[in-house]
């Protein structure tokens, strides 16, 4: 009892060391890149932001990229729950900084604070969630175990455990199962992962397997009057889309379409330039060169002959996507000519995807079409002819575009679900 009085001062002094070792090597990141030049405190936990009043759901993923998948899933949110806030912590730090812009005003955005020292009590004390959805595939068995010591739900989604990964935990299992089991509820992805999971020790009533949970988002828009008008002027015509794109890529694309269109004469090229100001010139251009050409414009439509009708008016991507079984999405094609396009928005519409190795944001999506076989990646103008060459066989573009319809809807289930545990874990708790 004689040394308590120096127990405050001693705790006082190792939590300045603790934070002094912490700042060192935040700053070694820092100089290597991999860290915020100026957020950097946040892995203290440490902020400026104040916490809004009301009910706060915090979700964590690994990269700012995977968390645009969520942001349809907080509007759905806030829409049942007007009275939710939302706070979205990342572990890696981008300097391209995707979600710049893209947050509504209810939600925030942290970095992870590291497990090291006091941050993640820091953090925790300060944002006080009332609810936590985790869908970074790693396993942090001490963010886990405060999490649950703080009382704050977790719902975890996405959840993958491979056979390597358990392999690898097999002389080794306590701290994994331990994280596992303080989650009220595992979405996995697979059949596999729950079995593995259940190996492990997890308990069964708290797996179910749904899937990825992803959410695309809502179809682009047309009118239907002019869709009929359209569908008319085509009358069953063979078509496809080169969507957005960037004035490096056109030489590539009027490549493929002429390459392509000496065995499929009727074909028609619907060309929307990524720059649409460019519109009358370069329908000019192509006049120039020989083509028939329509332009959107001038209030032409496309006659029998026309090979390429420029689509150069704003607002009207979701008429092209659902006009054309194919298409390829353009400023993907070589570095640094655009920005990149959601290829979810044409696969949601029925249009199988083509696109070039510049993927941007995208990748984790163009991942999820390539394993399912519902999109292609081409690399110049005669990979590109010989993929529309394939894809010109109705059935193989209607197969290959229902693949892609499918996994750009798949991930509604598991959002359903999530929500309904969500609300009803908050809703039991008076929240």
């Amino acid at each position: 009892m004689e040394n308590a009085p120096d127990a405050g001062p001693k705790a006082a002094r190792k939590d300045r060391r603790e934070k002094d070792r912490v700042r060192q090597m935040l700053d070694a990141r820092r100089a290597a890149g991999r860290e915020h030049p100026v957020r950097w405190p946040e892995r203290l936990g440490e902020t400026d932001l104040v916490r809004p009043d009301g009910p706060l759901m915090w979700i964590h993923v690994a990269t700012e990229i995977n968390a645009l998948d969520f942001l349809q899933l907080i509007e759905r949110m806030r829409l049942e729950r007007d009275e939710l806030n939302f706070l979205i912590t990342t572990e890696k730090y981008s300097a391209r900084n995707p979600l710049a812009g893209q947050l509504l005003d209810t939600c925030f955005h942290q970095f992870l604070p590291l497990e090291d020292g006091q941050g993640l009590a820091r953090f925790l004390d300060h944002w006080k969630p009332d609810a936590c959805i985790w869908a970074d595939p790693d396993l942090r068995e001490l963010v886990f175990e405060a999490v649950a010591n703080n009382n704050v739900p977790l719902f975890m989604v996405n959840a993958s455990f491979s056979d390597d990964d358990q392999h690898r935990l097999r002389w080794f299992p306590g701290a994994a199962r331990k994280a596992f089991n303080q989650c009220e509820c595992i979405l996995a992805i697979d059949g596999r992962s729950a079995h593995n999971m259940k190996r492990l020790g997890v308990d069964a009533d708290r797996i179910e397997v749904l899937g990825y949970m992803h959410e695309a988002a809502p179809p682009l828009d047309c009118l239907q009057s002019e869709r009929d008008k359209m569908a008319a002027a085509l009358t069953a015509r063979p078509v496809w889309l080169a969507a957005g794109i960037a004035e490096a890529e056109e030489q590539q694309v009027l490549g493929a379409h002429k390459y392509v269109s000496r065995r499929s004469h009727r074909l028609l090229l619907i060309l929307v330039p990524d720059d649409k100001t460019r519109g009358p010139e370069l329908a000019a251009s192509l006049e120039h060169d020989g083509w028939s050409v329509a332009l959107r414009s001038a209030g032409q439509m496309p006659e029998q002959d026309t090979q390429i009708y420029v689509a150069d008016l704003a607002r009207e991507m979701g008429l092209w996507f659902r006009v054309s079984p194919v298409s390829f999405i353009g400023c993907s094609l070589f570095p640094n000519t655009g920005k990149p396009r959601n290829p979810y928005q044409a696969t949601a519409l029925g249009s199988a995807v083509l696109h070039g190795p510049e993927r941007g944001v995208f990748a984790d999506i163009y991942d999820r079409l390539h394993t399912a076989g519902a999109a292609r990646e081409i690399t110049c103008e005669r990979s590109l002819a010989d993929e529309l060459e394939i894809l010109m066989a109705p059935n193989k573009a209607a197969e290959m575009a229902r693949a892609a319809w499918e996994v750009s809807t798949s991930g509604a289930e598991v959002s359903d679900r999530l929500c309904a545990l969500v609300f009803e874990n908050l809703d039991a708790r008076g929240i």
